[in-house]
């Protein structure tokens, strides 16, 4: 008989985040505890205690406003109850996000997670994005040419 597959903080989250990447809404219910869930993404959520609505929020802040949306982890740390990602979104403004409507520019920006697990499950997460950077990028001037000549 083989050892029980130990699955870790990071391997859950990891397969949470695709799941949420990917569109799997019932995949990543399939992954969380409804019961335990707290979330907050600094600057544009309070604290959440429901999933579903949790969800709502990140269709409304991190779908709907992106296209070809990648996330590229850049530091893990692990620890036994939680992950801590740091990691850097790069994605085509296609909606309107912090009050600004859709640019069609590709940008970049730097974002924090901390995804607590407790019994295999994901039971929530603190965010923070780098919320200004984002601003900054997406309402800077376009750039014109400057004509030389006739």
């Amino acid at each position: 008989m083989a050892p029980p597959v130990k699955t870790g903080p990071l391997e859950i989250y990891r397969a949470w985040n695709e799941c949420l990447l990917a569109g799997d809404i019932q995949g990543a219910a399939r992954l969380i505890d409804p019961d335990r869930w707290r979330e907050k993404c600094l600057g544009l959520t309070d604290w959440l205690t429901d999933f579903e609505d949790a969800l709502t929020h990140y269709v409304k802040n991190m779908v709907r406003p992106w296209d070809g949306l990648e996330m590229h982890e850049e530091e893990v740390v692990e620890g036994r109850d939680a992950v801590t990602i740091r990691f850097r979104v790069e994605a085509t403004h296609t909606g309107e996000f912090l009050g600004v409507p859709a640019t069609r520019r590709r940008i970049s920006f730097q974002a924090i997670r901390i995804v607590h697990v407790n019994d295999g499950k994901v039971t929530g997460q603190w965010a923070q994005l780098d919320l200004w950077g984002i601003h900054q990028q997406l309402s800077a001037p376009v750039p014109t040419l400057e004509r030389t000549g006739p």
